[in-house]
């Protein structure tokens, strides 16, 4: 497992404000013609702070406007013009702040909410999830993510493999957007750890208004949170993905979303922080574009080269419904090991994310294959002892 150098954890302030009161300063464009010039810092009460994506995104669904405004008015105008209409509108701000090692100074913006909404805070979500021993607690862009055990902790064999029934709660302590948990498995052997970011596998705790108790919520979903129907939902689908054979689609969705990710970061620009202590949690792979290349061999070397495999030139020679009826030399469950396994131990949050995502939704639908290893129970068995099986046409090109 890839460590990071040590962090200190960021502290999160908050304050009130009134869309008036910000102010926008812009990188000069090099060669004048950027219709969209980049944004330095955002000014909040004459303090410069360095604006996020997530910033961007509640900024826009307050007020009910898209980030095109941008192209046809300044910035200045914007704020001025939604000042003129809301005057009485205010806005509650989080600013990340890090006095870490590498460290500028300059606070982060992070998200805008109402003020009249319920935020969970940093020092009280801290203290619950001591409380209730969360494990794996990350912070990262204004979310904390924790790893919980159900009150009843079923386990379970997979392919030789031992399964735990795990939950992941997604806490934002920036009052933008509530808390979400997803039900997840835990791989024993490697400590791999699946989480369902689909919405079947996806529940939202409601944290009420104002100066409410929030804690209360979360309290009471740590304390007793269980959901038999859903662990077995997740169950049954690991069970049939060791059962199907994994489709040339499914596979090139998974090698395409690495080969995005490898091009170096960790999908938000900001190291990853652990929250609970000073010490960091795992980064690595996507600065790395060595560890990058060898990870899409090892790829290859579990799918097979479906070039060489169907004697082709380029995958994207096969059209789509083709690519869903071929089949790759490894199973469904193979290709969400593979995924879970770099998301655990080598991918910084936000990509970890994004591949917790993908294998959510394909293990919340039907897989291209379901159940073809019963049928066929040896990759070359599709392709003799039963015609219906092999791939026919002018674009069905045969395996060598």
């Amino acid at each position: 497992m890839l460590t990071a150098p040590a962090l200190a954890p960021p502290r999160i302030d908050y304050g009130v404000t009134s869309v008036g009161d910000l102010r926008v300063e812009l990188e000069e464009c090099e060669d004048g013609r950027s219709r969209s010039p980049k944004v330095a810092a955002v000014y909040v009460n004459d303090e410069p702070l360095r604006p996020s994506a997530r910033f961007w995104t509640s900024f826009f669904m307050r007020f009910g406007i898209g980030k095109s405004v941008f192209n046809y008015f300044d910035h200045a105008e914007v704020f001025e013009r939604l000042a003129a209409r809301s005057a009485s509108d205010r806005l509650r701000f989080a600013v990340e702040r890090s006095d870490g090692p590498g460290s500028d100074g300059v606070g982060t913006l992070l998200a805008v909410s109402n003020p009249t909404k319920a935020v969970v805070k940093q020092d009280d979500l801290r203290e619950l999830l001591d409380r209730y021993d969360g494990d794996r607690v990350t912070y990262h862009n204004g979310v904390v993510e924790s790893h919980h055990s159900p009150r009843v902790g079923h386990r379970f064999h997979v392919s030789g493999d031992a399964f735990a029934n795990r939950f992941v709660v997604r806490t934002p302590v920036d009052g933008f957007g509530q808390p979400n948990i997803y039900l997840s498995l835990l791989r024993e052997v490697c400590a791999n750890g699946m989480i369902g970011e689909a919405p079947a596998f996806r529940s939202q705790l409601a944290l009420g208004k104002g100066e409410d108790q929030v804690t209360y919520s979360l309290s009471r979903a740590l304390d007793g949170f269980n959901n038999d129907e859903g662990y077995a939902a997740l169950r049954q689908r690991f069970e049939s993905a060791a059962e199907s054979w994994a489709s040339v689609h499914e596979a090139a969705g998974l090698y395409s979303l690495l080969a995005k990710l490898t091009g170096g970061g960790d999908g938000g620009g900001n190291a990853p922080r652990n929250f609970g202590t000073d010490g960091a949690s795992a980064d690595g792979l996507f600065e790395r574009k060595d560890l990058g290349t060898h990870l899409l061999k090892r790829f290859h070397e579990t799918t097979g080269d479906v070039t060489r495999l169907y004697g082709l030139a380029n995958a994207d020679a096969l059209s789509a419904k083709r690519q869903k009826t071929l089949p790759v030399k490894c199973k469904v469950y193979d290709l969400l090991n593979f995924a879970t396994e770099v998301a655990t131990h080598h991918a910084g949050p936000a990509h970890a994310r994004r591949l917790h995502a993908w294998a959510g939704e394909l293990v919340s639908g039907e897989y291209d294959l379901e159940g073809t290893a019963d049928q066929y129970g040896d990759f070359q068995d599709f392709f003799v002892g039963d015609d219906a099986a092999k791939p026919s046409g002018e674009d069905a090109p045969k395996p060598r």
